[in-house]
C-alpha cells in the first residue's frame, strides 16, 4: 500500500506518516489488543479525545468497539455501553457504515441524528468517521472524537481514510491467524480423542487412577478387580500407546484431561 501523497508533504505531515510506520510495527496476533494499540496510536496523532474501530457483529447486528484508545473518553464509552452501537440505533456511525461516506462535524451536538449519549454521557463536539474495509468487504468503522467544537479538518479526515486501510489489513492477518490458531486446536483436539478411542472406558480409569498416584493394590481395590487384572490392563495401555512406563502413563492422562490433581477418579 503506497504512503498518500498527503503523508509525504512535510511539516505536520510528519507526524502523520510517523503513525502509519508505527502502526506497521504492531505485532499483537489478537484481534482486540492490536485494534486497542492502533486506536491508541492514532488518538495520540490527532490529539483526539478517543478513537475506536468499529465492527460490524452480525449476530447481533451492531457496531461494536473491537479497538478503543487508552483515553478517559475511551474508557468512559465502555462505562456507559456506547461501545455497542445497534444498526437499529442509527446515528452517523450507522449511515458511515451503511453509505461508505466519510462524516466530519465540529458541532455533534448540534446534529440531530447524533446518538444522545455520545453528546450528553461523553460531551462529544467534534467527530469524524471512516468506513472500514477488510480484505474488500465493507466490515465496520473507523471512528475519532474530541470534547473541542471544530477541532478535525479537511486533512484530518483524509488521513483517517489511510489510517483505515492500514487498520483493514491489520484486522485481516489477526483473523488469519485465529483461523490458524482455530484449525490447530481443532487438530489437536481430534487427536486427542483418536489417542482416547485407543482405549477401553475402564483402561481411560484406570490410566486416571494411575496419574492419582495410586498402587496396584489400591487400583484394583477402587475397581474390585484383582491386581492381576490391573497389571494386564496396564500392559495393554502401555503397548496401545506406545508408551515405556508408568510416569508415561500418568502425564498421557493428565495432558487429556481424565485426570486433575486434587480430584481423585472414580469410574
Amino acid at each position: 500500500m503506497a504512503i498518500p501523497e498527503f503523508a509525504q508533504d512535510g511539516g505536520p505531515n510528519d507526524r502523520l506518516l510517523e503513525t502509519l510506520e508505527r502502526l506497521l510495527s504492531i505485532h499483537a496476533p489478537e484481534l482486540r489488543p492490536a485494534l486497542d494499540q492502533a486506536s491508541s496510536l492514532v488518538a495520540e496523532a490527532l490529539n483526539a479525545d478517543k478513537v475506536d474501530v468499529f465492527l460490524h457483529e452480525a449476530e447481533s447486528d451492531t457496531l461494536v468497539a473491537m479497538g478503543t484508545s487508552d483515553t478517559e473518553m475511551g474508557r468512559e464509552q465502555h462505562r456507559a455501553g456506547l461501545n455497542r452501537q445497534p444498526i437499529a440505533n442509527n446515528g452517523p456511525s450507522v449511515t458511515v457504515f451503511q453509505t461508505g461516506t466519510p462524516y466530519l462535524s465540529g458541532a455533534a451536538d448540534e446534529d440531530p441524528r447524533q446518538l444522545l449519549g455520545m453528546v450528553r454521557r461523553l460531551g462529544v463536539r467534534s467527530e469524524m468517521d471512516v468506513v472500514l474495509d477488510v480484505n474488500g468487504e465493507r466490515r465496520g468503522i473507523v471512528q475519532a472524537a474530541s470534547h473541542r467544537p471544530h477541532f478535525f479538518g479537511e486533512r484530518d479526515l483524509r488521513f483517517m481514510s489511510a489510517v483505515s486501510g492500514w487498520i483493514g489489513m491489520m484486522t485481516h492477518r489477526a483473523e488469519l491467524f485465529a483461523i490458524h490458531e482455530q484449525d490447530v486446536f481443532e487438530r489437536g483436539r481430534q487427536q486427542a480423542g483418536d489417542e482416547l478411542a485407543r482405549l477401553t472406558r475402564r483402561q481411560q480409569t484406570l490410566a486416571a487412577c494411575v496419574a492419582e498416584g495410586l498402587t496396584n493394590e489400591q487400583i484394583a481395590e477402587r475397581l474390585v478387580v484383582t491386581p492381576g487384572t490391573v497389571a494386564n490392563h496396564l500392559a495393554q495401555i502401555l503397548r496401545r500407546l506406545n508408551l515405556r512406563s508408568r510416569t508415561q502413563i500418568a502425564v498421557w492422562a493428565v495432558e487429556r484431561g481424565l485426570y486433575r490433581s486434587g480430584q481423585p477418579h472414580d469410574e
